[in-house]
């Protein structure tokens, strides 16, 4: 998978994943539930073409490591099949403590094609496997370098508020292995979400161009994303919340 076809499908995703835990110091520290589903739209040129529901299951262990449990499901709509068909579940295994990931698997099918992706992040390596439909996997490794994130665990590391603890710099996993990259905190502004309006922190990330709105309450929730792209402006908002 290239670096580019990698940068648009978490273009076009990233801003529909929430971060969540269960009920012990973290949930308290960080508001979040057992059971909390969000659901979100995504636009093109204000366009609906696909949804996501992501659930926090719990935590867990992973080896010997206390880990956050988060699976996903994303899909676009079937009406736009013609031009674009993708769906995608996910299993990701946050550290419990620093909210960093440890374990993600991805099953995808995109138009006709399925693969699966493997990714475990240990303290000085990861190691990436990618399986396509057909073919041997191929085992890929990469130095680690902390903190490091993807495209999952990006949204769930802003929900901590890193920018409150001068945090502005961590590492993104490409295809090529981790990027610096230093994200900005652009203040607070007010903007519709739901059925009411609020104020929001907004958080500008200049290497994807992508912008996140969270809410300002305990669970800092991302309430919309946005990102320009060559072929328009993608917009995700948060439509359903469920316990």
């Amino acid at each position: 998978m290239s670096n580019i076809g990698g940068r648009r499908r978490i273009v076009f995703f990233l801003f529909i994943f929430i971060l969540g835990c269960s009920r012990s110091i973290l949930t308290q520290e960080r508001g979040v539930q057992v059971g909390e589903t969000l659901e979100y739209q995504v636009f093109i040129k204000g366009l609906p073409v696909g949804e996501q529901t992501l659930q926090i299951v719990g935590e867990t262990f992973h080896g010997h490591r206390r880990v956050l449990e988060v699976r996903m499901r994303m899909k676009s709509y079937a009406a736009y099949a013609l031009f674009f068909s993708y769906e995608e579940n996910s299993l990701l295994y946050l550290d419990a403590q620093d909210i960093t990931p440890v374990y993600l698997k991805k099953v995808i099918t995109e138009k006709n094609d399925h693969r699966e992706e493997e990714y475990d992040f240990g303290a000085e390596t990861v190691n990436k496997k990618v399986t396509v439909q057909g073919e041997q996997p191929q085992v890929r490794q990469y130095e680690a370098k902390h903190p490091l994130l993807e495209s999952l665990s990006l949204i769930y590391y802003f929900r901590s508020r890193p920018w409150r603890q001068e945090y502005h710099q961590f590492y993104y996993f490409t295809s090529k292995g981790p990027q610096a990259i230093d994200y900005q905190h652009r203040g607070q502004e007010r903007i519709r979400v739901l059925a009411d309006y609020q104020r929001a922190d907004v958080i500008y990330d200049p290497v994807s161009q992508v912008s996140i709105w969270y809410s300002q309450d305990e669970r800092v929730y991302p309430l919309r994303v946005q990102v320009n792209t060559n072929f328009g402006v993608l917009t995700a908002r948060l439509t359903k919340i469920t316990h």
